[in-house]
């Protein structure tokens, strides 16, 4: 038992918790905010399970978003763990580059679901979701939390690598080729 990996385990285990907690968290409100004329929790205390699986398939959506910024992080910190430099300014970037990744990631979170909202309306026009959501369609419920994971899959291993292009690792030198 290697102590210095268990002790990586337990700093990505609880920054993972920290991270998913306040991207989905915040993703989650601000959705709410975006949609202030359609009260999903009052549709929830209602027991409209229409609206249970769209939040559910929009939260589970973020998250497939989401734990694209958590590999970077966890990357970076070990960078700065494992480095020679951890001087005070050193910290600092390491925190700032890691608070990129995260924020990034929830930006893109966001704007994938807005994608997600906007590709649905256009694929279903003679439907409108919020009202037969709003009467507990269960039908177009779960065609509308499928579609969003399906996007979300889909649109992860670009926002993956947008963050990574974005936001840069430290540098941590180079291996001869020679």
């Amino acid at each position: 038992m290697n102590i210095q990996q268990i002790s990586f385990g337990f700093i990505e285990f609880f920054l993972t918790i920290f991270i998913s907690f306040v991207l989905i968290f915040f993703c989650y409100r601000l959705l709410l905010a975006l949609t202030p004329k359609f009260d999903e929790e009052e549709q929830l205390k209602r027991k409209n399970v229409s609206v249970g699986l769209v939040l559910g398939g929009i939260l589970l959506g973020e998250a497939i978003i989401v734990k694209q910024a958590i590999y970077p992080v966890m990357a970076v910190v070990q960078l700065f763990i494992l480095g020679e430099d951890r001087s005070f300014f050193s910290f600092i970037k390491t925190l700032g580059l890691s608070i990129g990744h995260v924020l990034m990631a929830g930006i893109l979170a966001v704007v994938s679901m807005l994608f997600c909202f906007w590709l649905f309306n256009l694929l279903t026009p003679r439907i409108d979701q919020y009202e037969e959501i709003k009467q507990n369609n269960m039908a177009v419920a779960v065609f509308m939390a499928l579609f969003i994971v399906g996007i979300c899959l889909l649109l992860s291993t670009g926002v993956s690598g947008l963050i990574k292009a974005l936001i840069p690792f430290p540098d941590i030198g180079s291996i001869p080729l020679r």
